[in-house]
């Protein structure tokens, strides 16, 4: 048994709570219900430990493989067995009858319970009485039969009876406490106390494998040996305890039993016809389902009708450990041999049941990653990378093999396991163009910012170009870009990656599309923008994957095109997620969630947010932290919560991250236009819009209309009026639409009287259906401007039109709209009366989605969904799911702007 502090604490006090806070004073029964490990056995030992304290007798026994009728009620009465002469004559008679055997039938099952019953409640007289079943499912039956009579019956008595199950319905009529397992802070800091000297990968492997069991999670790291061979794939060590606890009937099953487990613990997917198949080949003889029954009976596996999975990873794991290599190698081939129509699948169970190197079978494998990829998930590419790394003979080779792997790790947010295979390719002799991917790899994938390369070794890393095969000279040419734009690196740089681009001829490629806008947005915008698929051909693409949308929207996001970056981006978001690539769909979440903030779109902004949170939260990206931060940093100055946005802001300048930068400047400008600090505001602003035309960034378009609300109110307008002349310098160079659109409103507001009037109808006269905020922040300008010709009958409409739109957006106000026109406060938006969570899943409730279905997106149950809704509709003033949609879809919005 385990400390009671192998729960969490918060989590072991609330367990403990309930347990016995839901007992009455005179005495109560209660069930704990859950798998090995989870800290059964734990609790009851604190239960104990404090009736004991209390004064209270304390009986207790655990269940044992004995099935002897009441053999476990004798050990658990045993300490007040000599008291049973006080009973009445049939009673002590029915008691010894059960308890000494004898050739004899044992007697009826009810009347030892009253036995029993009276015994307790005679030792009860006498002080309260705890009786604690640990194990309760290995009793006896009989045992069991009285032990619920008796908990049953306890109420008016100073009596306690406590039992610990791992399945099913324990004790009928008994209340049930499913003991939880840990929650993830609490599951870290388990570890941590217990894994302190291991690999950060090591850590990273056996928390993404125990599930929380306090019991993994002690004992994996116990177990814990360098891995033979190494790969994301090799199972874990096990130790005894483990396999005691949770596989503790497995040598005890026949052997076609253990021969299906083995087959099931070597598959990857658990179709249990593909396992049966391969058994009957193991075998050499015909397998039936009825096989797995016993495995099933020792609460080893689930099945359902066409599915096979093991309670928990460390039963597979205990399965593993139990066989042979050469068993092991056996399962593998007889899958192979049956998986005749996935022939990915069927060529990585082939390279598992060979022995050492292997260069054709390496070569198949490497080219089946790919349909691994499609049909099984990113962890099968990436085990198929390893794999066949591991059979390669040639070191170059295996070292770009294991780069391959790193990237899709990468992409799936796997950081620790990312920086492992780094290191495993770093070990290789790799050619130019792999150290390079080596660089710009890790550096994309760490917490914080590395000093960038030498000036000398970037330009020899882009001189390596003209070597490499068309695929490796556009991979280098991304990572290149990358780096570029994420350290801010001087014109030099930018220009060596734009001449290495120019020396490439697959101009179309999404690669060489986002290493332009990524390096020279302006300069290049706009043969980027010609290039970039329109909405009606993103489908027809060739090869218009998720990487290859996810590209084409970064490079529309980087040139100012938010439209149609948001349609691009939120194409490849659902490719993502359900391909599991959650570190590329985190990135690409808040790339579409900051489009879709400048669009107006802000309740599915925050949704995308919301989302890309958990995900942070789940796979522990600290690369994304800061990016995330970021992004709610412009949210919050957009609402006009100046301090929260502020707060943030220093949180995001802590990181000390150069691409970061121009994100705090907008963020603090915005915030301090919304709070009428304008001077400050303007501050803040003017560096992201004074800069020479090529270097102006798509935070400084972004920046244009609270630039020039600033300048107006409180900054230098003629100084602004020169900074807006350079700006349309750098407009006549790119076609940035979020430039274009905003420019004509910073004419208007910077215009003489005379000429102010027909520069806001121009601004007015634009296509604006996908820019609400746009519209209506030049309406409210155009508005103000008549109020102060004193044509207010003219400027009324404007001014509601403005306002109804902010509303509807949810829009802070950040120009003063409302005291403007003497008007009430207008009414809470929607986001101010929902949070954040209740917003989230209103919005997918809205796109149609079930309580399930929304809760498999943000990892809740489907209670706690229906909780949320439960709590939002009151708020908006409905009583149904169908009243949503009208409700949360946003001015602007069309079916193309959500993925």
């Amino acid at each position: 048994m385990y400390e009671a502090g192998l729960l969490g604490r918060d989590q072991q006090v609330r367990v403990l709570r309930d347990l016995l806070g839901g007992l009455p004073a005179a005495g109560g029964a209660m069930a704990l219900r859950g798998g090995p490990g989870v800290g059964k056995s734990a609790l009851l030992r604190a239960v104990a430990e404090r009736a004991q304290a209390a004064g209270w007798r304390l009986l207790e026994a655990a269940g044992a493989s004995d099935d002897t009728p009441f053999s476990g009620l004798r050990a658990l009465l045993s300490p007040v067995l000599g008291t049973a002469g006080s009973l009445p004559v049939e009673q002590g008679d029915i008691l010894r009858s059960a308890f000494d055997g004898g050739s004899g039938p044992p007697p009826e099952t009810l009347r030892v319970a009253l036995a029993a019953f009276s015994l307790l409640t005679a030792a009860a007289a006498e002080r309260p009485v705890v009786l604690i079943a640990d194990d309760a499912q290995r009793l006896d039956g009989p045992t069991r039969e009285v032990l619920a009579f008796m908990a049953r019956r306890v109420n008016d008595n100073p009596i306690v009876v406590l039992a610990a199950f791992r399945d099913g319905r324990p004790l009928p009529g008994v209340p049930v406490l499913d003991v939880p397992v840990l929650d993830q802070p609490s599951a870290r800091r388990l570890l941590a106390r217990n894994a302190a000297t291991l690999p950060p990968a090591a850590r990273e492997r056996i928390l993404g494998e125990a599930l929380g069991n306090p019991l993994a999670l002690v004992e994996l790291p116990t177990a814990w040996r360098p891995l033979r061979p190494p790969g994301s794939w090799t199972p874990l060590p096990v130790n005894a305890t483990l396999a005691s606890a949770f596989a503790a009937g497995l040598g005890e099953l026949p052997d076609r039993t253990r021969d299906a487990l083995l087959v099931a613990a070597v598959d990857q997917v658990g179709d249990l016809s593909e396992i049966l198949a391969a058994t009957s080949v193991l075998a050499g003889r015909a397998i039936a389902v009825e096989v797995l029954d016993d495995a099933v009976t020792a609460s080893l596996l689930r099945l359902d009708r066409t599915t096979l999975r093991f309670r928990h990873p460390v039963v597979r794991f205990t399965v593993l450990g139990a066989e042979t290599q050469t068993r092991r190698q056996a399962a593998d081939a007889a899958l192979a041999q049956v998986l005749t129509d996935d022939p990915g699948l069927r060529t990585w169970h082939r390279a598992q049941s060979v022995n050492g190197p292997d260069d054709e079978l390496a070569d198949e494998l490497a080219d089946a990653h790919a349909s691994l990829l499609r049909r099984h998930g990113v962890v099968a590419a990436i085990r198929a990378l390893e794999r066949s790394a591991q059979l390669t003979t040639d070191s170059v080779t295996r070292g770009h093999r294991l780069l391959a792997a790193a990237e899709h790790a990468h992409g799936l947010g796997r950081i620790r396991l990312t920086h492992a295979l780094i290191e495993a390719a770093e070990h290789q002799q790799l050619g130019a163009a792999d150290r390079a991917k080596t660089r710009w790899l890790r550096e994309t994938s760490d917490a914080e910012p590395q000093p960038g390369p030498a000036r000398a070794q970037l330009s020899s890393d882009i001189g390596e170009l003209a070597e490499c095969d068309p695929e490796q000279a556009l991979d280098l040419l991304l990572g290149a870009a990358l780096h570029v734009h994420r350290t801010a690196a001087d014109p030099a740089a930018r220009a060596g990656v734009i001449e290495a681009a120019e020396r490439l001829t697959l101009t179309n490629d999404p690669r060489h599309l986002a290493a332009l806008a990524l390096t020279e947005p302006v300069r290049h915008g706009r043969a980027v923008a010609d290039r970039l698929p329109s909405h009606g051909t993103v489908w027809y693409l060739p090869g218009a994957d998720a990487d290859g949308l996810r590209l084409f929207g970064t490079a529309a996001h980087e040139i100012g095109d938010p439209v149609r970056a948001v349609d691009l981006l939120g194409r490849a978001a659902p490719i993502l997620r359900e391909q599991g690539r959650l570190g590329l769909l985190v990135e690409t979440l808040l790339l579409e969630a900051a489009d879709l903030l400048l669009l107006g779109v802000w309740s599915r902004a925050t949704q995308l947010t919301e989302e890309a949170r958990l995900i942070v939260a789940e796979t522990r990206q600290p690369a994304m932290v800061a990016a995330l931060a970021g992004t709610d940093a412009i949210t919050a100055a957009l609402r006009g919560q100046a301090v929260r946005a502020q707060e943030l802001a220093d949180t995001v300048a802590a990181w000390q991250r150069p691409e970061l930068a121009p994100t705090l400047r907008l963020a603090r400008g915005v915030a301090r236009v919304g709070e009428g600090r304008y001077t400050e505001a303007y501050e803040d602003l003017r560096p992201l819009l004074d800069r020479p035309p090529g270097d102006l960034r798509r935070q400084g378009f972004a920046a244009v209309m609270p630039f020039v609300v600033a300048a107006d109110r409180g900054g230098d307008r003629q100084e602004a009026a020169r900074i807006l002349a350079a700006v349309e310098e750098t407009a006549r160079v790119t076609p940035a639409p979020l430039l274009h659109v905003q420019l004509p409103y910073a004419r208007a507001v910077l215009a003489p009287d005379a000429a102010a009037e027909e520069l806001y109808l121009a601004a007015l006269d634009q296509d604006l259906s996908r820019w609400p905020l746009v519209k209506a922040r030049t309406e409210h300008a155009y508005g103000q401007w008549l109020r102060r010709h004193r044509q207010a009958a003219r400027s009324r409409a404007l001014l509601l039109s403005a306002r109804t739109a902010f509303d509807l957006v949810g829009a802070s106000d950040w120009a003063g709209h409302s005291a403007a026109q003497g008007a009430d406060h207008p009414l809470p938006s929607i986001a101010e009366l929902l949070s954040p969570q209740e917003m989230l899943i209103a919005r997918l409730a809205a796109e149609g989605l079930s309580n399930r279905e929304i809760g498999e997106r943000l990892y809740l149950s489907h209670r706690t969904v229906a909780a949320h809704l439960y709590r939002a509709f009151p708020k908006l003033g409905i009583t149904s799911r169908s009243e949503l949609t009208p409700l949360l879809k946003p001015p602007g919005e069309d079916g193309s702007a959500v993925g």
